[in-house]
């Protein structure tokens, strides 16, 4: 299907639905505020079970958030709700620019591309986002941010392997005029505005505008260039956009409209746009003389990506207690990206090899999406039950398409950017394409008035396929002796070159390059179901017990490959209370979750006997499984109306089942001897116990204003960025002793693990009496703690690896002032 599908669909179902209400009142009711909506015993709705629910009744693992509570706890997007949702961690991937999810140790740091599904799936407003770029990592003017842990597949339209994000946008009111703007400056040259206003328009339609704009100059700063004969300095990055830095936008448009009490129609266009910089790995261990926070860059970094969704909800009650929604959305991802891939790891000597080559060989990397593109659009109907009965039902039909493309390129030269060519890939997926469908239904029987059973399944079929992927790459095929000499025919590189060139076209253009195609096709199908009691164990005490299965589909590889698909199998057992008389709300879970195909990602590098690269691929394995089983908990604490104490929590362990495969950041993945058996392994960020503790009080003045101060803390122990969880195992495949590698296993543990650590936040904020403007000061990672979101080597496996790491930000410091109207 086409987007002008997407429109004309959207545009029939409304026709329809205005003409079943063509009988429109006059005036509709009012609607309830919007942000931080709570039930009256003060509970927060969620909309977990895909209807309204208050929080502590519902059977579900799930934190949920409004906005007022994300801003108190500075949470500007996806990587700060981390800190604060037990068994949530979270990665940053450079040159696509993207967050990847982990949720009760379960995710995949290479989920960015049409490569692979995430575990953890976001959702805007109910329709699913495919790719964690864009918007819908950004959280503002929203009603409120869930997160429900487990899988979700009996209840949403796309897959939720583990669990999902689900980011509820605030809606339009009908009747009421008001909005709100907000300031925020910082270090770092930090600068955003953001704001919401709502327009009624008419008794039956209201819009409603929010926007956000958010920027700081970047942390790295650049180191000087290496003052050694012969390096041509201008070739390195000395001043300018730094690393890290951030310049992001977005604009979204809401419509609501209500002709009568039967129907209502929920329509936004959001658009982002981020023109900051990528995050680069930054050298575990800095070179005498140098900063953690610095980089000998010689790739400039550039970021131009943008994004574009539209969603529509149209909800109509056929009879007082059956209603019929149509959830339509479209999507838009794309732009370029250009890193500097070996980040300074290996400075250039000035000295060159027998062979005329600049030294060290290999040294120079840089990554570049020329241009990218990711069409999504999906199509939901559900018929669901409404109103108080013996059976809660609901029905739904899911249709989604992906259509993605790519030019991605990797240059590699000697010494540094003026280096003699070393290898280079371009990497073009013209046409990939993603088609998911599924029915999923679900039953509730209310047993008694305090026990409930419920019961769900889901049928899934996937497909994927790549239809004139090509790969350009280096091979040295055709080439003379002079060719190949340094500054020969064969040794022009790539460097973006002939950005509009189809596949065939570049491979004639650039001499010494060969094609390999990556057609390939796949098809998978499952079904999964959820079964699940819950009671009312006492007054304001649930109790509840689950089984359910999850699924996420086969994918398709760079090399014309098929990965077979994987299951999770998931018990719980959960316990919400409320007590001394509700000042104290106590959640906890219990899980055990058994994956079966457990899908794993990396990059792989293939080097011949002088280890020169050869060709460098994304590879997607299947271990024979994964376990992990924890205990979460979130307590709520209101000791007086003006203290407040939140405390989250997590207890974890988890397991790698029997897999073989080769560490692409420290060896060869063309020899036999490269390969570790990575069974009994941990998963990576999943630390054995993190908790967040946050305490605030209001002092009350005597005009009624008050000031809160408030404290943060976070902490964990270690944990693993990789699942290979180091270079400990000693285990050399003995099939060929002359590929033997002796020195396996020298370089340790420590460069691929986190260390325990805290991370604490504090902030100081007034608010007036009649909460119209508020002033705030406030502090982040006050430790200045080094904390890794990722593990990478750089050099290995020629010369002695040199370790690397993307940080989460440093120490920071802000005021933020905002006002209601």
């Amino acid at each position: 299907m086409t987007r002008n599908a997407l429109i004309a669909s959207t545009a029939l179902a409304a026709a329809l639905c205005m003409t079943a209400t063509a009988n429109a009142q006059d005036a509709a009711p009012q609607a309830t505020p919007q942000a931080d909506r709570q039930a009256s015993d003060g509970d927060i709705i969620v909309t977990a079970t895909r209807r309204e629910t208050t929080l502590q009744s519902t059977p579900i693992a799930v934190s949920a958030f409004g906005q007022a509570q994300l801003d108190k706890q500075q949470v500007k997007d996806v990587t700060d709700l981390a800190r604060f949702v037990p068994s949530l961690q979270f990665n940053q991937q450079g040159d696509q620019s993207a967050v990847l999810l982990t949720l009760r140790g379960i995710g995949n740091d290479s989920a960015y591309t049409e490569v692979a599904d995430p575990e953890v799936a976001i959702y805007v407003d109910g329709i699913y986002s495919p790719r964690s770029q864009g918007a819908s990592v950004l959280m503002y003017d929203m009603e409120r941010v869930e997160v429900l842990r487990g899988p979700q597949g009996t209840l949403f339209g796309r897959n939720a392997t583990v669990g999902a994000l689900s980011l509820i946008s605030a809606k339009p009111k009908l009747g009421v005029f008001e909005g709100n703007v907000e300031v925020v400056g910082g270090n770092y040259d930090r600068l955003g505005i953001r704001g919401a206003i709502n327009i009624p328009i008419t008794d039956t339609l209201a819009a409603r505008v929010a926007f956000v704009s958010d920027r700081h100059d970047g942390y790295a700063d650049y180191q000087p260039a290496p003052d050694i004969e012969g390096i041509n300095k201008s070739a390195f990055v000395t001043s300018g956009k730094k690393y890290y830095a951030a310049d992001q936008k977005s604009l979204r448009g809401s419509l609501l409209w209500e002709p009568s009490d039967k129907f209502s129609w929920n329509l936004s266009a959001e658009g982002f746009w981020d023109t900051g910089a990528p995050v680069i790995g930054l050298l575990q261990t800095p070179r005498e003389g140098t900063k953690r926070w610095s980089t000998l860059s010689d790739t400039a970094p550039d970021t131009d990506r943008y994004s574009a969704a539209v969603r529509s909800t149209m909800n109509y009650d056929i009879t007082d207690g059956i209603q019929l929604s149509y959830i339509a959305g479209w999507s838009r991802i794309g732009g370029s990206t250009q890193t500097d891939a070996d980040a300074g790891a290996l400075p250039p000597t000035g000295e060159v090899d027998a062979n005329g080559n600049d030294l060290p060989l290999g040294a120079f990397g840089e990554n570049r999406t020329l241009s990218s593109r990711y069409d999504f659009q999906s199509h939901e109907v559900q018929l669901k039950s409404s109103g108080e009965q013996a059976f809660d039902w609901i029905l739904g039909a899911y249709y989604s398409h992906e259509k993605n493309r790519i030019r991605f390129d990797i240059d590699q030269r000697n010494g540094y950017r003026d280096g003699t060519f070393s290898w280079a890939g371009s990497f073009i997926q013209a046409n990939r394409q993603i088609d998911s469908r599924a029915v999923f239904g679900q039953v509730v029987w209310h047993a008694t008035d305090a026990i409930r059973v419920t019961g769900g399944l889901r049928y899934t079929s996937d497909k994927k396929e790549d239809i004139g992927g090509r790969n350009v790459t280096y091979s040295g095929d055709g080439c003379s002796p002079a060719d190949l000499a340094p500054g020969g025919a064969c040794q022009a590189g790539i460097f973006g070159a002939y950005p509009g060139a189809t596949a065939e076209e570049l491979v004639n253009l650039l001499p010494g390059f060969s094609i390999s195609s990556n057609d390939v096709k796949g098809k998978w199908d499952k079904l999964t179901y959820l079964a699940r009691v819950d009671a009312d164990l006492a007054e304001d005490v649930l109790g509840y017990a689950s089984i359910s299965t999850g699924f996420k589909s086969g994918n398709i590889q760079d090399n014309a490959g098929l990965t077979d698909p994987e299951t999770l199998t998931n018990y719980e057992v959960g316990l919400k209370s409320r007590f001394l008389d509700r000042m104290i709300t106590l959640n906890l879970a219990a899980y055990y979750s058994d994956f079966k195909g457990y899908q794993v990602n990396q990059a792989v590098t293939f080097r011949d006997d002088e280890g020169n690269v050869t060709s460098s691929q994304m590879i997607t394995q299947n271990a024979k499984g994964a376990t992990a089983y924890g205990l979460e908990a979130e307590l709520t604490a209101n000791f007086t109306p003006n203290d407040r104490l939140q405390f989250s929590g997590t207890l974890q362990k988890t397991k790698m089942d029997d897999l073989e495969s080769v560490d692409g950041r420290l060896y060869d993945g063309g020899r036999a001897s490269s390969i570790v058996q990575l069974k009994g392994n941990e998963l990576a960020h999943a630390p054995r116990f993190s908790a967040s503790v946050s305490y605030e009080h209001d002092f009350v003045m005597a005009s009624g204003a008050t000031i809160t101060p408030r404290f943060t803390t976070h902490y964990e122990t270690k944990s693993w960025l990789s699942y290979f969880n180091g270079d400990a195992n000693p285990f050399v495949n003995a099939n060929d002793p002359a590929d033997n590698m002796p020195d396996r296993g020298t370089n340790g543990t420590s460069w691929d693990r986190q260390k325990a650590y805290f991370r604490s936040d504090a902030s100081l904020r007034f608010t007036s009496a009649d909460q119209n403007y508020s002033v705030e000061a406030f502090v982040q990672n006050i430790e200045n703690a080094k904390i890794r979101t990722n593990a990478s080597a750089f050099g290995a496996p020629r010369y002695e690896p040199v370790f690397l790491s993307n940080l989460q930000a440093p120490r920071t410091w802000g005021v933020r002032a905002k006002a209601n109207f």
